[in-house]
């Protein structure tokens, strides 16, 4: 196993251990709940909605369920997010996203995304995240090490991603991550960049 695979596994044993004690607590929050938040069966979407918020992380590159062994690395996740508009208030108020995936690789395709993030709190300190936007990446084509060719279509594709946090306090927060950066097969080739791995947050 790689180095970087390992550290990535070892950090998401502790938030998944973290998120499952926090399951098993699931009283209502006694926190004041915002205008803008939206509740539904108990998920409580917008939480964070009036608050600016900086992530940085890292983990693996190019490296799930939609992507080749050939590539493979680090990478160093950062993103900010904005607070919502009241205009969103009707979709969950979702927060407006910039983010970066820095690769670490001898076949490194660095990305710059954006989007709208969306959080559903199951308990007062645990939550989903969803993201959905846009990204630009340094490089459409490279080559890997073993001389295989990766072709992504574009520089420009479509960003999704997916996560699982766990609030330490009211202000910082950890997660583990998913990027997914694709054309949706627009394009004639379609082979997809993903990295996965854990960051924290702070809100202010």
């Amino acid at each position: 196993m790689r180095p970087f695979h390992r550290l990535f596994l070892s950090v998401a044993g502790f938030l998944l251990l973290a998120a499952s004690a926090s399951a098993a607590d699931i009283t209502p929050s006694s926190e004041p709940v915002q205008a803008d938040e939206l509740i539904h069966r108990g998920i409580v979407f917008g939480k964070n909605s009036d608050y600016w918020e900086v992530r940085l992380g890292g983990g693996v590159y190019d490296w799930g369920p939609a992507t080749p062994s050939d590539f493979s690395g680090g990478v160093v996740n950062a993103e900010i997010l904005a607070p919502t508009f009241d205009a969103l208030s009707l979709i969950g108020s979702p927060r407006i996203y910039l983010g970066t995936d820095i690769a670490i690789s001898d076949d490194a395709i660095h990305t710059i995304y954006a989007g709208l993030n969306w959080q559903a709190y199951f308990t007062p300190k645990l939550y989903i995240g969803f993201s959905g936007g846009g990204a630009w990446v340094s490089s459409q084509v490279t080559t890997s090490a073993n001389g295989v060719t990766k072709d992504l279509g574009s520089e420009y594709l479509f960003h999704l991603q997916a996560s699982v946090g766990y609030d330490i306090t009211s202000t910082v927060t950890m997660e583990i991550f998913y990027n997914h950066f694709s054309n949706a097969n627009l394009a004639y080739t379609n082979p997809g960049l993903e990295s996965v791995g854990a960051r924290l947050g702070y809100r202010f």
